[in-house]
């Protein structure tokens, strides 16, 4: 395997690389390959005349693809299940999958799309683009598709799987980040160690007489003895 040459690059767009719909439906119908769900060749389809939409095959299945730059609008969500109604007609032996492929799959429709794809065989692919100076790499990997639609070995579903780890990554980091503990004032003063002075009755207030701290049953023997003769005799005094 020959090594590839690495350069830097940056994030980018179909659209911000100047083409087209029409451009990028000739791009992937020239190598269907090039949409990451297997080894694909092109058939006859009911669209055959729109620049948007084509259809491609595997032994078993019958993918009816639509392309479309830009955030989804309604009507090419409607399109692209028309095509894959009237494909089933013309390839009736064939499984057939609706494929939308698009730049980015957020966006008003998401929930519809995600909501069809509970129903219908749908699947829809996100064009990645990093660019470098000279060229640029198409990078197509599954962003939604049916329970009932087996991906798992296309280079689009490891391509997905890809970005799903890096997202997950991403979130764990910033939880972290998010949920350090905190040393609290009480857990400080527990653990630092209290000086306690050795000249201190039981009130913290040193005797302002110098005298010797008693405990408080001495104290309650001496002032109760002879019925407080001792108090008095040094009153007298």
């Amino acid at each position: 395997m020959t090594t590839p040459t690495i350069v830097s690059g940056a994030v980018s767009t179909v659209s911000e690389l100047g083409k087209d719909e029409a451009w990028m439906k000739g791009w992937l119908k020239e190598q269907p390959t090039r949409l990451g769900l297997g080894e694909l060749s092109v058939a006859d389809g009911a669209s055959d005349d729109d620049d948007h939409s084509f259809v491609a095959t595997d032994d078993d299945r019958c993918f009816s693809v639509d392309v479309q730059l830009g955030e989804m609008d309604a009507s090419r969500g409607f399109g692209v299940l028309d095509n894959w109604a009237r494909n089933r007609v013309l390839h009736p032996d064939k499984t057939h999958v609706a494929v939308l492929v698009t730049e980015s799959a957020v966006g008003r429709y998401q929930t519809t799309l995600e909501t069809l794809a509970e129903h219908l065989p749908l699947v829809v692919v996100e064009l990645q683009v990093w660019r470098g100076d000279t060229e640029a790499i198409v990078v197509p990997h599954v962003a939604l598709s049916s329970d009932d639609v087996d991906l798992s070995e296309t280079p689009a579903a490891k391509a997905a799987e890809a970005v799903a780890n890096v997202e997950a990554e991403a979130d764990e980091s910033e939880a972290e980040e998010e949920t350090e503990p905190v040393e609290s004032e009480a857990e400080t003063t527990d653990e630092a160690e209290v000086e306690v002075p050795e000249d201190k009755n039981d009130t913290g207030v040193s005797d302002p007489w110098g005298a010797p701290h008693k405990e408080p049953e001495a104290v309650a023997t001496e002032s109760n003895d002879s019925n407080g003769s001792r108090l008095l005799s040094k009153v007298g005094n």
